[in-house]
């Protein structure tokens, strides 16, 4: 299992466009990837899951990737954080 601390930082937070964009992100890799957010779990491969998690700019979400290709999965969720979600 990878676990990475990552921080929203778009302006406008996981919005509708976002999480459609972490999903397509996320269901490129057979391993689960799962969000924690305190002492929920959200599914980053269910875009309902995905809007659920309700994180606005500055929150810190723990992402838990566990599976074949977990590494490769934190490295490209890391980086669609990183570059906010392609956003300014």
């Amino acid at each position: 299992m990878v676990t990475k601390e990552l921080a929203v930082q778009n302006e406008l937070g996981i919005h509708a466009r976002v999480a459609s964009r972490i999903v397509r992100e996320a269901r490129r890799f057979q391993c689960s990837v799962t969000a924690r957010k305190g002492k929920e779990v959200f599914d980053f491969k269910n875009v309902t899951g995905v809007i659920t998690v309700n994180a606005k700019k500055g929150t810190v979400l723990t992402l838990e990737f566990d599976g074949v290709d977990e590494q490769e999965a934190s490295e490209a969720m890391v980086a669609l954080f990183t570059n906010k979600f392609g956003e300014r």
